[in-house]
């Protein structure tokens, strides 16, 4: 079992954890879930001793609880091998086995090909370090495993392996994702961080039992909020009468110069101003559920494109030994395309070369009149340079300094954020910015390639949403299966 006692964590004066408490015991499946920026990275590295909390401790019983960690991003080594990565992976868990072995069988039901453990990690596709880092978490035979976005860049088959082995495998899990689909076949617990408050709560079930809870421990505050607030405008009202009634009294008093029943009136009338003033301080404060920072997108093309949006006939495209087609396709206007297929069959290649941004070794290309195309690349390139924030994007959208910053303040990139370089960025900040980008050209062809990556799941919300009402063309690569489905494709083309 391993257990978090009252964790906090500061990064400087800003407050990230604040006496966080978690008991996982063995054979635990639990997700953490939170916006960008919360803390959930910062928790799974305290847990797994790579990092220090302010306050509070991490406990292991027994002592010799072996616990694995993947992070988010690679932690390969300067030029280390795939095999090296591995072996480095199953070393860390003190098993006595043969782990070249291992690593193998390890790459084998991973789907990575034997031939690709000589390779460099760095050298590898994003689809293929996924792998890499799937079978990393299959070779390492650890009592406890703290996953952190263990699901980015795997396609279909990659999900549904690393589902059987969280399934199956004897390790408990702390795992962090925003895969809703993922966390619903994989977790019984949910642990959600407060960006509020900072603090954490457990909910049990997946990912719709944490939703369900949730929402309606909302509707709960709100109602009772409510509530309070009206019973406290009405008795406010109550008090401001009858202040206004005893002073009235006392005014006719003092100017008749009676006593008698008079005053004994106004004194009544004091005293029920005091009873009111006292019902009102015993009134229970109910504190107005948070509002958090809300992506509102509008994705709206400025105007139409021509019936055919663009065309390939017997396209060819040759990278290396890579070869895709020759492959005929005719995109309409209004269509929504997705492209499906196992990592490396060719997904991007095909949408950069129906872009023109890759050259035909074969065949035809022709894109339609008045197509303006904003594409969200896999690799957030668009912003990924040593030019500030506050540069780049108005040149790129063509619009003013100030309308730049106007919309990029809607998609939570503010004053500090923009004065940055695009490449100081993190994942996330740059793809919120491309996102913001196709907003601000209302561009009336979406090429979204993988566009929930590095996205916390209400702005992967707010985009599923805001694609559902777009009423442009769309072309769509993505393994987030609940996305698939919401955003309703009319057509598909399958890569092998």
């Amino acid at each position: 079992m391993l257990t978090l006692d009252r964790i906090s964590k500061s990064h400087g004066s800003i407050p990230v954890l604040v006496e966080v408490t978690l008991g996982v015991p063995p054979g635990a499946r639990i997700g953490v879930v939170g916006p960008n920026g919360v803390g959930k990275s910062t928790l799974l590295r305290i847990a797994a001793g790579l990092e220090d909390a302010d306050s509070g401790t991490v406990a292991k019983a027994p002592p010799t609880l072996a616990v694995g960690y993947l992070p988010q991003e690679s932690e390969a080594r300067g030029a280390e091998t795939v095999l090296g990565y591995l072996i480095r992976r199953a070393g860390a868990g003190g098993n006595e086995w043969d782990v070249a072995a291992g690593a193998a069988a390890a790459c084998s039901e991973a789907g990575l090909r034997p031939d690709l453990l000589e390779r460099t990690v760095q050298s590898l596709s994003g689809g293929q370090a996924a792998r890499a880092a799937l079978a990393s978490i299959l070779v390492s035979r650890f009592d406890f495993l703290l996953l952190d976005e263990p699901t980015n860049d795997l396609d279909f088959e990659g999900l549904e392996r690393l589902e059987r082995y969280v399934q199956s495998s004897p390790a408990a899990m702390l795992i962090v994702s925003h895969d809703r689909e993922f966390l619903d076949r994989t977790v019984n617990r949910v642990l959600e961080l407060d960006e509020w408050t900072h603090t954490a709560h457990e909910y049990a079930g997946g990912w719709s039992g944490y939703q369900a809870a949730r929402d309606r421990q909302r509707e709960e505050q709100y109602r009772r909020y409510e509530e309070v607030e009206e019973r406290r405008a009405g008795m406010e009202a109550l008090l401001r009468a009858r202040r206004g009634q005893a002073g009235r009294a006392g005014s006719r008093v003092l100017a008749r110069e009676t006593g008698g029943a008079d005053r004994r009136g106004t004194q009544a009338l004091r005293s029920k101003v005091r009873q009111a003033e006292r019902a009102l301080e015993r009134l229970e404060d109910v504190e107005k559920p948070y509002e958090p920072w809300d992506l509102r997108l509008e994705l709206a093309p400025e105007r139409r494109a021509g019936k055919v949006v663009a065309r390939l006939e017997g396209a060819v495209v040759e990278r290396g030994s890579f070869r895709l087609g020759p492959i005929d396709l005719e995109l309409g206007w209004g269509e929504r395309l997705a492209i499906v297929g196992p990592n490396g069959s060719g997904k991007t290649t095909l949408i950069r070369a129906l872009l023109g941004e890759l050259p035909l070794a074969a065949g035809g290309r022709h894109l339609g009149r008045g197509v303006v195309v904003g594409e969200l690349d896999q690799q957030r390139e668009a912003f990924a340079s040593a030019e500030l924030l506050v540069e780049a994007f108005p040149r790129v959208a063509g619009i003013s300094v100030q309308d730049a910053r106007t919309v990029l303040a809607k998609f939570g990139l503010g004053a500090g954020d923009v004065l940055r370089a695009g490449s100081s960025l993190s994942p996330g900040e740059r793809t919120r910015a491309e996102v913001a980008l196709l907003a601000a050209r209302r561009v009336n062809v979406l090429v979204l390639d993988e566009p929930t990556n590095h996205l916390d799941l209400p702005a992967i919300e707010e985009l599923e949403s805001a694609v559902q009402r777009y009423d442009g063309t769309v072309v769509l690569v993505t393994h987030d299966r609940r996305f698939l489905e919401a955003v309703g494709t009319t057509r598909t083309l399958s890569l092998q």
